[in-house]
C-alpha cells in the first residue's frame, strides 16, 4: 500500500509540474523560437549601442537587443551619455555590414514596434558581449528573459 501511494504521489507532482511549466509557457509544450542557425540577416546599419537595422525580405527591420541596455547617443531631448558612443563605435564596428542570426523570446515586439532579439554573430551571442566588454548593463523586462542570468553574469 505505501508503494502505491509514494507512486500516486509521485504521478501528481510530476503532473503539477508539467501543469506549472505548460502555463508559464517553459515546458514541453512551448514550440521554441530557438533556431538560431536558421536564416541570417545583413545588418545595415547601427542605431546605436542596442538597436541595429536589418535587411529582412528586403525591408529595413529595426531591431532592439533583448537583455542589455547602452547608454544613449540618439534618444531625442537626452544628451550623449557617457560611454555611450563606444558603446556604439563597439556595435558598428562589429556589427555593420556583417550577417547576424536573430534568436526571439516571447514577445516579438517592443511598444516601439521595434523587433526584439538575441542577436547571434557567429557562435557568439553578442547581447553578452555588450556586457562582457563593459558597454552595457543587463536590463530585461519580463517576459523575455530567457538569457537573464547568462547576461547578468557577463556583466560582472
Amino acid at each position: 500500500m505505501k508503494k502505491i501511494t509514494t507512486g500516486v504521489l509521485i504521478l501528481v507532482i510530476a503532473i503539477v509540474v508539467l501543469i506549472f511549466q505548460y502555463i508559464n509557457g517553459d515546458g514541453p509544450f512551448k514550440k521554441s523560437s530557438t533556431d538560431v542557425r536558421g536564416e541570417s540577416y545583413l545588418v545595415k546599419r547601427v542605431i546605436d549601442g542596442d538597436t541595429i537595422i536589418i535587411d529582412k525580405d528586403g525591408q529595413d527591420e529595426r531591431v532592439r537587443l533583448i537583455g542589455v541596455d547602452t547608454p544613449e547617443t540618439v534618444k531625442p531631448n537626452t544628451p550623449v551619455q557617457p560611454y555611450g558612443k563606444a558603446a556604439s563605435n563597439f556595435t558598428k564596428k562589429h556589427l555593420t555590414n556583417q550577417r547576424v542570426r536573430l534568436e526571439y523570446d516571447r514577445e516579438p515586439k517592443d511598444k516601439y514596434g521595434r523587433t526584439l532579439a538575441y542577436v547571434w554573430l557567429g557562435d557568439e551571442m553578442f547581447n553578452v558581449k555588450l556586457a562582457k566588454e563593459g558597454l552595457a548593463r543587463a536590463k530585461f523586462y519580463p517576459p523575455n528573459d530567457k538569457y537573464r542570468i547568462l547576461n547578468e553574469q557577463a556583466q560582472r
